[in-house]
């Protein structure tokens, strides 16, 4: 094997140093600062990227609590609309409901009256229908065509009282 010669070594330990010294000078100067510059631009965006994402999570905090307050006052004044409209509704429902009742009651005493008013005078026909048909059966039934009214009408009275 020619690598492992003797004579060969000294050559290739110049050649192994100047290829050594070589890539050292290559890899310090040109290679570790281009990795080293992107790896700070790499820390510098994280750290811009976390920066904004912390600002973006507070505005996004403030805006919530924005939200929560603007929604609980709209809850807040929609509750007391809500309240005020059934305040008003059962107001006006039971106004109604009065107005509804005083109606109810002026047809019913104006029903009543008109009731007794009927009645009375129907008492009345039924009193002069009772004396004339009273007549009439008695003149039929007796052979005096003469059948004395003053006699009838207090009996007919009378009767009228008992079946009231």
């Amino acid at each position: 094997m020619p690598q492992l010669e003797i004579s060969t070594f000294p050559s290739q330990v110049f050649w192994l140093c100047v290829s050594f010294i070589v890539l050292y000078i290559l890899l310090s100067n040109i290679i570790i600062p281009k990795i080293s510059s992107v790896i700070k631009g790499r820390e510098n965006e994280i750290k811009n990227n976390i920066n904004n994402s912390e600002k973006l999570y507070m505005e996004t905090e403030k805006i919530n609590n924005e939200f929560e307050k603007i929604k609980k006052e709209t809850e807040d004044q929609a509750r007391s609309i809500i309240n005020s409209l059934k305040e008003s509704t059962n107001k006006k429902i039971a106004e109604n409901n009065e107005l509804l009742k005083k109606n109810l009651e002026e047809k019913l005493e104006k029903n009543e009256l008109e009731i007794n008013a009927k009645k009375k005078s129907a008492l009345k026909d039924i009193n002069k229908i009772t004396l004339d048909i009273s007549q009439e059966i008695i003149k039929k039934l007796s052979l005096d065509k003469n059948v004395n009214k003053k006699k009838l009408i207090p009996l007919i009275k009378k009767n009228i009282k008992e079946i009231d």
